[in-house]
């Protein structure tokens, strides 16, 4: 069977022939659900393919193997499990093979096939060396810039998709460590730093254990500040969405660094682009979240001190100017459509959230 002929066909503008190739690859995929799986795969990672058909192998490969329903998830999951160990074998290292394409989409798809295969198999404590092969990726001398990025795609993926129990610590450092080394090595181009920073954001779920130990703290801090002044604008915005995530996360370990990061916040909220900005606000809204968070909780216990950092009572002389300050800026596309999340709009909840977290202390400000 071409599958290659039938993913083309399936996207033809005449309706009969779209109809039967759809039907063709249902049949298949009924029929023989492992030589389906295969067949996509091999499509996917074959860089002499068309990239419509690339394309759509790549989308159907990952909506079979994964789905937002549970039940459906569920179902996909043990079809998967059902399927002859050498054929798995066979599609995860065309998978990974797929990593290093020279097609920019086809090695983002595959990066998440591979992350659907990794939430049904290492909770099964089954592709144990998954981890090992992508970082064996960004060691190696020849790896290509495209294959780094997509590996560094791959391990967020993972740390998406894969609950914090099933990675052993030793994974969890290594994979860590070579995120944080995608993010600092200056041979690396933007494109391996902006997936280095994002996978960052969903491994830190995995990382309190790193969040624990100063010395690894202050070092991951370092990294996450350096990136938030990165020339490029989406490397900024993706390390302030680390930081509102660990603000979150690891809000009783931010002490030493607030002052490093109210300046960060600040002159992004000042200077830089909305998309930065509002990740930095964000940031503060976080914080509040978390201080409201701890004194209802104690208050519901019958305590009128909750023994918080009073972050942003602290900060309240330089922040509630700041948040004033957003609440000025007027959009300069007066055609945007009303309703559409802006920075005066993230200004003001925040200030909002301000005023419930310290009450009457706002007032001076």
């Amino acid at each position: 069977m071409d599958v290659t002929h039938i993913l083309l066909s399936a996207q033809s503008p005449d309706g009969q022939i779209r109809t039967a190739a759809e039907e063709t690859l249902k049949q298949f995929q009924e029929q023989n659900f492992p030589h389906f799986l295969l067949s996509l795969s091999v499509a996917l990672s074959n860089d002499q393919k068309p990239p419509e058909s690339r394309r759509l192998a790549g989308i159907i490969l990952k909506n079979s193997l994964g789905a937002k329903d549970s039940g459906r998830k569920e179902e996909l999951a043990q079809r998967w499990v059902s399927v002859d160990p050498s054929i798995k074998a066979q599609i995860k290292d065309s998978l990974l093979q797929t990593l290093g394409s020279s097609v920019s989409e086809a090695r983002h798809t595959s990066s998440q096939v591979v992350a659907k295969i990794a939430a049904v198999e290492i909770p099964r404590r089954e592709w144990q060396d998954l981890i090992e092969r992508l970082l064996n990726n960004m060691k190696h001398p020849a790896a290509t810039a495209a294959l780094k990025q997509a590996t560094l795609e791959s391990l967020g993926y993972v740390c998406e998709e894969v609950s914090d129990q099933d990675l052993e610590q030793e994974q969890v450092n290594a994979v860590l460590t070579a995120v944080v080394q995608g993010m600092t090595q200056p041979e690396h181009s933007s494109e391996v730093r902006l997936a280095a920073v994002k996978s960052l954001y969903n491994a830190l779920d995995f990382a309190e254990t790193n969040f624990r130990n100063e010395m690894e703290r202050n070092f991951i801090m370092q990294v996450v500040c350096q990136a938030a002044v990165s020339n490029e604008s989406e490397i900024r915005q993706a390390a302030f969405e680390c930081l509102v995530c660990i603000s979150s996360m690891y809000y009783d370990i931010l002490e030493p660094y607030m002052d490093t990061l109210f300046t960060l916040t600040a002159n992004a909220v000042k200077g830089d682009e909305e998309s930065v900005a509002l990740q930095a606000v964000e940031f503060w809204s976080s914080i509040c979240d978390e201080e409201i968070e701890i004194q209802e909780t104690y208050e519901d216990e019958g305590s009128s001190v909750a023994p918080h950092s009073h972050f942003i009572e602290k900060a309240l002389p330089l922040l509630v100017p700041m948040l004033l300050e957003t609440l000025l800026k007027q959009e300069e596309d007066q055609d945007q459509e009303d309703g559409t999340w802006n920075l005066s709009m993230a200004g003001g909840t925040c200030l909002g959230l301000v005023a419930r977290t310290v009450g009457d202390a706002i007032v001076p400000w």
